[in-house]
């Protein structure tokens, strides 16, 4: 049969493959407008011809595929099942806990009752691989709670116990020994007793009975519950509150623990007799002097049956796609009849197809472009160390000084690294190229470089603005259609513009002050 361990994993794994998708169309449109803004509509198709739609399409359908795949693995398929044999390591104990009405004595709050089962549940809160089960007693005993590790049943049997649970009143603690023995008679591990009571109106010869378990291997723990100073014992029931028990003279009964009797009982099998205490503490106090100190047994629990855990089959399934999605190039095959590429300095890029050498001639934005770069300059470009690109490319420049894309490579990073001198000097030299594009680019970015080096120098700023005005005119005539270098041409028009007026203005008020001084 199959079976889904966490089939929310699904729906979650759904949810996130609708938001990636999601994602990938928002990135996708955020890098058409960058790529747009960023170099001109021929030089853009010319740049991105190469790339193929179809095969990005594919590797993010295989990545999206990988990821619900993770998480299908997550949601744990199953099929079939198997026969198990269940082991554990622990100790047997069996708790006898005292329901009688003395048991709601206020000596411990909030009663002697609540406190031991305050104290158990705390006790076994700590346990791992201990059975355990329980023995309600007052006139007579029962078993409420077979041996097991399954402790959220042993407490819903722990907390459904009062006063009430025995119809029949007293305490019979040789009747609570007599069940536990039977109990714990085809238990293979340590038998162990923990008699949770006041030890009060004991019926029956319970010395006897501890004596008869000791030979059976039994080994009784007594817990005193209560103080020996004792107090009254409350009644219960509509119209009793704050009315307490009394005996056949209608004197009031104090109910006092007996620590002797439980002593003597603990004695006779070899246990250990400690107080409950206010906090419950005598419990950890008898696990720490005593239970702790027995040998576990490994003992087989009967066969269960397992389903087989099928979750390595998406995760094999995601990986596979991984690698695919990884091997499969999103660039177009390239015929031996198609369109050369241009070679260009550094070092050679390796694809799965082989080796090849790769022009990129990017158009950059008012601040600057990217640079026509190769690795490990392209690397580093990427990563935003433009100190490091630079240095490559003037080591590359040192081998080949006459190649101008590097001159271009090198002008694009001085210009990021705000050396506007070294910027304008190496986009000159870039100048002579016989590639258009690359001519068009450079006096781009050299009318870039002019105008934030005239920024920097307000003394030269009209003469290197003008020749920034003259870079652009260049680029236009190159490429009439080019937006941006129109845009930034009107921007140093307007600045050019404005920057005479002001000298302008200067040169009135001065003449006006050097009249004025004449005539004084």
């Amino acid at each position: 049969m199959f079976d889904w361990a966490r089939p929310y994993w699904i729906v979650t794994g759904l949810a996130s493959c609708a938001g990636a998708v999601f994602l990938f169309r928002v990135m996708t449109r955020q890098r058409q407008r960058r790529m747009q803004a960023f170099a001109s509509a021929h030089l853009l198709e010319r740049l991105t011809g190469k790339v193929s739609p179809s095969r990005r399409l594919l590797k993010k359908g295989l990545w999206l595929t990988a990821l619900f795949c993770c998480f299908l693995a997550l949601a744990r398929p199953q099929y079939g099942f198997m026969m198990v044999d269940v082991k554990r390591k622990g100790i047997d104990i069996l708790f006898a806990l005292d329901s009688s009405k003395s048991m709601l004595t206020e000596d411990v709050r909030p009663n002697r009752l609540e406190r031991a089962k305050l104290a158990i549940l705390d006790f076994t809160g700590r346990l791992e691989g201990d059975r355990v089960g329980l023995i309600p007693f007052a006139g007579t005993a029962f078993l409420s709670c077979p041996l097991t590790i399954d402790y959220n049943a042993f407490a819903d049997s722990l907390t459904s116990v009062t006063t009430s649970t025995i119809p029949r009143g007293g305490t019979d603690l040789a009747a609570a020994i007599a069940l536990a023995e039977t109990t714990l008679a085809d238990s293979g591990n340590h038998k162990i007793l923990a008699l949770l009571t006041d030890g009060e109106s004991l019926e029956g010869d319970t010395l006897a009975a501890a004596r008869q378990a000791a030979q059976n291997g039994m080994t009784i723990f007594t817990v005193g519950v209560g103080t020996s100073e004792g107090e009254l014992i409350p009644l219960t029931g509509s119209g009793k509150a704050g009315q307490f028990v009394r005996d056949e003279k209608g004197e009031l009964v104090s109910s006092r623990l007996d620590e002797k009797t439980l002593t003597a009982i603990a004695e006779a099998t070899g246990g250990l007799f400690v107080p409950l205490g206010h906090n419950g503490e005598g419990l950890d106090r008898l696990y720490q002097q005593k239970l702790s100190l027995l040998p576990q047994q490994e003992i087989m629990e009967k066969q269960h049956k397992q389903a087989i855990e099928r979750f390595s089959f998406p995760l094999a399934a995601a990986l596979i796609l991984l690698v695919a999605e990884f091997i499969i190039t999103s660039r177009r095959r390239e015929r031996s009849a198609g369109r050369p590429i241009i070679p260009t300095a550094g070092r050679r890029l390796r694809t799965v197809r082989g080796r090849s050498l790769l022009l990129l001639l990017v158009a950059g934005a008012a601040a600057g472009s990217e640079p026509v770069m190769a690795s490990p300059g392209e690397e580093a470009w990427a990563a935003g160390d433009f100190l490091t690109a630079q240095e490559i490319y003037e080591k590359a420049l040192q081998e080949r000084p006459d190649d101008p894309r590097l001159h271009y490579n090198a002008g694009a990073t001085a210009y990021k690294n705000n050396l506007f001198d070294d910027a304008i000097l190496s986009f000159q030299r870039a100048l002579q190229s016989d590639d258009l594009h690359l001519q068009e680019q450079s006096y781009y970015n050299l009318g870039n470089a002019l105008f934030k080096k005239g920024e920097e120098n307000p003394q030269q700023a009209e003469q290197l603005w003008q020749q920034a005005q003259d870079a652009f005119d260049g680029s236009l005539k190159l490429n009439p259609q080019a937006k941006q270098a129109r845009e930034n041409r009107a921007l140093v028009a307007a600045r050019l513009a404005e920057l005479q007026k002001q000298q302008e203005q200067q040169r009135k008020e001065k003449e006006q002050g050097q009249q004025g001084q004449k005539e004084e």
